[in-house]
């Protein structure tokens, strides 16, 4: 018994020997252009497969169905994806054609995984794949679109991107970088993705500005917006700014674009509710007046505070989320927020987001 441990020993001790000498002199090679061995990419798929069903145990889609929003996620594929998967019905990229292992087309073989399978992969990545982790991991309401889009987008194999209209042509001839911009925000600042984008009609060029400077550094979290405004330079930033502002001065003097065409009908003691807190506060538990800083009056404000009027109830109901559990930053600012976060109940969340919800987006007077 005592040879058996001893050449069992010995087998160990030179099989290191021998790893640690192939290890040091750089015999085995890491070229891309080779590929995997059969069995080396069978064994990683196979690895890969089972980690996901059983590491996504758990996970299960929102139960509110418009947070599967098939444009919304059509947008963020466009700009963050399609790099290495391509789109669905298209030919792959070349330059991923390349890599090793090869990032794997958008077919109907994908259909086999679950939704769980899918939001864990875009979520948080694949090691040895290539395949890079959400750049926010605290915004999982940001990765449930894409879901939602990849699955549709499999099924129908067609992109589910509105039309460039003639007016979005036109400002695209002055202003190129609204591309990054349009298909959520639209030419004039109504949201065109649904809930979970904000509206920008209305907003002060001055804050505009800071959200995109703040998306850029990383200091205001977001999978979606982080990628696209590390590609601005400052110049960029203040034409996309400026352009919006101008832009929904102009929609404001309209008339019907100023309202929220996705309005949440809300019962008037709900909306009640937040209006008294909105306007008055709550001077025993010293939660100041919102009014004072977001409106919806819009005289004697500071120039760096957003208008929360017409936005949509749930995105609303996000930010204050975010604002309680620290993950939504973006200036110097922001940090005012936490105290007033941490004292709302729900229920008030919920009151507030329903009374601005229910206003219509405010007139920004163009400056000179």
């Amino acid at each position: 018994m005592l040879l058996t441990w001893k050449r069992a020993l010995i087998a160990c001790c030179v099989l290191g020997i021998l790893g640690t000498v192939v290890l040091v002199s750089g015999v085995v090679p890491v070229k891309a252009s080779s590929g995997h061995w059969q069995i080396t990419r069978w064994f990683l798929n196979f690895a890969s497969d089972r980690s996901v069903s059983f590491h996504s145990r758990g996970v299960e889609p929102p139960k509110e169905s418009g947070l599967m929003n098939v444009r919304l996620g059509a947008v963020v594929f466009q700009s963050n994806c399609r790099f290495c998967h391509g789109l669905p019905g298209e030919e792959q990229p070349p330059v991923a054609k390349g890599m090793t292992p090869t990032p794997p087309r958008l077919d109907v073989a994908l259909l086999k995984k679950e939704p769980r399978e899918l939001f864990y992969i875009i979520q948080h990545g694949v090691k040895f794949a290539g395949m890079p982790a959400w750049p926010v991991q605290t915004r999982p309401d940001e990765v449930w679109p894409v879901v939602a889009y990849v699955r549709q987008s499999l099924k129908d194999q067609k992109t589910s991107l509105a039309q460039t209209s003639a007016s979005e042509l036109t400002a695209l001839e002055e202003l190129p970088i609204l591309r990054a911009c349009i298909d959520c925000h639209g030419v004039d600042g109504t949201s065109q993705a649904g809930k979970q984008v904000p509206h920008l009609a209305g907003q002060n060029a001055a804050y505009l500005k800071q959200a995109l400077r703040s998306y850029r550094s990383s200091t205001r979290s977001s999978g979606v917006m982080m990628p696209v405004a590390h590609r601005l330079s400052d110049d960029q930033v203040d034409a996309l700014s400026k352009h919006y502002h101008v832009a929904n001065s102009r929609v404001a003097r309209g008339g019907d674009a100023t309202t929220n065409s996705d309005r949440e009908r809300e019962n008037s003691e709900t909306i009640e509710r937040g209006r008294q807190l909105a306007i008055g506060g709550d001077r025993n538990r010293k939660i100041p007046s919102c009014q004072k800083c977001h409106g919806p009056e819009t005289s004697d404000r500071r120039n760096e505070y957003p208008h929360l009027a017409g936005q949509s109830k749930w995105y609303l109901q996000r930010q204050l989320e975010l604002f309680e559990t620290r993950e939504r930053g973006g200036s110097q600012t922001a940090r005012l927020m936490h105290p007033i976060a941490d004292k709302l109940s729900d229920q008030e969340r919920s009151d507030l987001a329903s009374y601005y919800a229910s206003l219509k987006l405010p007139v920004q007077e163009q400056s000179n």
